[in-house]
């Protein structure tokens, strides 16, 4: 059990390591946005979302280290990640939320129907075993969501794939003893 002091020390550090990932992760998502016209930033989102482990990892690191002094329990680890991702989906959200209110206009699902349409990709998910009629209904469903609808959507896949993220990450780093003395 950690104290009333601990407790406002981690989520302090936690928000303000939520905030840079945060922005880190509204980055990926103008990426993976602008990709549909630039498939370059498809290479940059996806280096990124391969790279949020080890970045969250890194800071955790850093907190245990350098915070607590090497030694950190497998519950305040697992706390200090699932927070740290939690803020940073709050600021995910609320980007997800303006792009899609007052800056996408429809842009992005007309460049993903019209990626959709191209007979290349088509007969390659279809060569993949992907049933092309449901792929349809599914970006027929997609345009008919509405922006809060999408950012609820983000919000909850981001909090629940951080949770499973922080339950290995807290693995790896927790520490019972300091190590070298």
């Amino acid at each position: 059990m950690i104290s009333a002091v601990e407790y406002i020390q981690l989520k302090a550090f936690a928000r303000q390591d939520g905030f840079f990932l945060g922005l880190f992760w509204c980055l990926l998502f103008f990426c993976f946005v602008y990709s549909m016209r630039l498939p370059m930033l498809q290479m940059f989102y996806l280096s990124g979302v391969v790279a949020t482990p080890f970045v969250v990892l890194w800071r955790m690191r850093f907190y245990r280290d350098k915070v607590l002094t090497g030694v950190i329990s497998y519950r305040r680890a697992f706390a200090y990640g699932a927070m740290v991702m939690a803020y940073a989906s709050v600021l995910l959200t609320a980007a997800t939320l303006v792009y899609f209110y007052f800056l996408d206009g429809g842009t992005f699902l007309s460049a993903l129907k019209e990626s959709f349409a191209s007979e290349e990709l088509r007969k390659s998910l279809a060569g993949a075993g992907f049933n092309l009629k449901d792929l349809d209904e599914q970006v027929s469903l997609l345009s008919q969501a509405r922006p809060v609808d999408i950012a609820i959507s983000t919000f909850s896949n981001s909090v629940i794939i951080s949770l499973l993220l922080s339950v290995i990450l807290a693995l790896i780093v927790k520490r019972k003893e300091i190590r070298g003395v």
